[in-house]
């Protein structure tokens, strides 16, 4: 990012991301020391036209939320939190794809970061994990992505606000926290959020530039495939009050997991709750 560092306890800057080159980026990311929620700021904000390409992050957030409105209460001044505003004229079914395109940002940004012995996935829909990288086996979740569409807008093309929460430094091992949860710092990584939110931008804005192409959807499901911690998996899925056991076999170009039933049936899901029942 450009311009001058600022202390985390001042109580708001802007600041422009810059790629790898130095060039600017679609990126501005505006920095508050508390918020409700970075996702709900933003969405109020694309409602009323904000343009493409503001991030809010967010030292504290008090109201902080994940998917089927789970709570999720990190402390102060330890984990990443922050929300973008994408704007696009792009149908509403690659708008779906944003969650996918944050998450392998994610994937990406922590590549070099990690031990040899460890990779990052994606949990599909909207998880990253960590995994042993021979065996297979789940260290932890590292980070939630939470997507939300905002078609009414003052604003010429609808807006996705996408909020992405990054264990940094909590939780450690003796911490209260959600189940299967890791942070960073427990797996050996040390790492500024602002530094690590750069690199995520930096993914993130070639990721998107991707979407648009022409076969912008195709490039995404095979860059998701690749980075995919749930297809090769059985699953059980939970939608709309309804339990799917199969094997995740692929990833449509919509985002959906494609996923096959014991007695052959193929079914394309576009959302559920997922739980890894083993590798095969």
């Amino acid at each position: 990012m450009s311009g001058p560092a600022h202390p985390i306890g001042d109580e708001f800057w802007s600041q422009q991301v810059l790629d790898a080159s130095g060039t600017p980026t679609r990126f501005r990311v505006e920095t508050v020391l508390e918020t409700g929620s970075t996702n709900a700021d933003l969405v109020l904000r694309a409602s009323t036209g904000e343009p493409d390409g503001l991030v809010l992050r967010a030292d504290y957030q008090t109201a902080g939320r994940g998917r089927l409105d789970r709570k999720w209460d990190a402390p102060a001044s330890t984990n990443l939190l922050f929300s973008v505003l994408h704007r696009s004229r792009l149908p509403v079914e690659r708008l779906s794809l944003v969650t996918s395109c944050l998450a392998m940002s994610l994937v990406d940004a922590l590549e070099p970061l990690l031990a040899p012995t460890t990779v990052a996935k994606v949990k599909w829909p909207n998880d990253v994990l960590l995994v042993e990288q021979v065996s297979g086996v789940l260290r932890g979740k590292v980070a939630g992505v939470l997507a939300e569409l905002v078609a009414e807008t003052q604003a010429d093309a609808p807006a996705v606000v996408a909020g992405m929460g990054v264990n940094v430094a909590w939780p450690k091992p003796e911490d209260h926290a959600p189940p299967d949860s890791i942070s960073l710092m427990s797996a050996g990584i040390e790492v500024e959020p602002a530094s690590l939110l750069e690199k995520v931008l930096q993914a993130f804005d070639i990721y998107l530039t991707q979407l648009a192409g022409s076969d912008g959807p195709d490039a995404i499901r095979d860059s998701h495939r690749e980075r995919s911690a749930t297809v090769g998996c059985a699953v059980r899925i939970k939608r709309r009050g309804v339990e799917l056991v199969g094997t995740a076999v692929d990833l449509g170009i919509d985002g959906s997991l494609v996923v096959t039933s014991i007695d052959g049936s193929t079914t394309e899901v576009l959302a559920g709750d997922v739980t890894h029942l083993r590798v095969v």
